[in-house]
């Protein structure tokens, strides 16, 4: 149990990292590209395509472990708030199993589409050129991987009957 605990904190921890990172370099990409429209007079073939397709699906995808390790993820506890006791313990264990199912499913989904995807190259056809978005794919996988390896975590120690991760309200 503490090898995957620390596997899933350190799985969280690096694919939070690299979604941060890919806040960052769109943030440059897209000042780049403002710069260059304002100097130029037109934009770059490729930005938008190298926004939409890399830099947001990692945005998007990677930090999902993160969130769910620290409690900060989306739930809708309107009936959990009014659960208490075996039934509250219940309801946890039933949505952690689901989470480690969908997402463990979302993995496997995604990798046969990332694998297929560098296989063939997957680009985006331009005028002047080609770009690679076939890397774009693996974030969905990392993202998802991640995730079920903490919500696995996650599970075993709900079934274990200690408390899941809370995210303080407001946070």
């Amino acid at each position: 149990m503490r090898i995957l605990n620390l596997l899933a904190a350190r799985a969280a921890t690096a694919t939070g990292a690299l979604g941060e990172l890919a806040v960052l370099a769109m943030f440059a990409h897209m000042a780049l590209d403002l710069i260059i429209r304002l100097v130029g007079g037109g934009t770059p073939e490729g930005m938008p395509e190298a926004v939409a397709r890399i830099y947001m699906v990692m945005v998007v995808f990677l930090p999902l472990a993160g969130l769910q390790a620290s409690g900060r993820q989306i739930e809708v506890a309107v009936l959990a708030e009014r659960l208490g006791g075996r039934a509250l313990y219940l309801q946890r264990l039933a949505a952690a199993l689901v989470t480690v199912a969908v997402a463990g499913l979302f993995t496997w989904l995604s990798f046969d589409v990332a694998w297929v995807a560098t296989l063939r190259g997957e680009r985006v056809v331009l005028t002047g050129f080609s770009l690679p978005v076939w890397p774009g794919r693996w974030a969905v996988v990392a993202g998802f991987g991640a995730l079920a390896l903490v919500a696995l975590a996650q599970l075993i120690r709900t079934a274990a009957g200690r408390a899941p991760v809370e995210a303080a309200h407001g946070a």
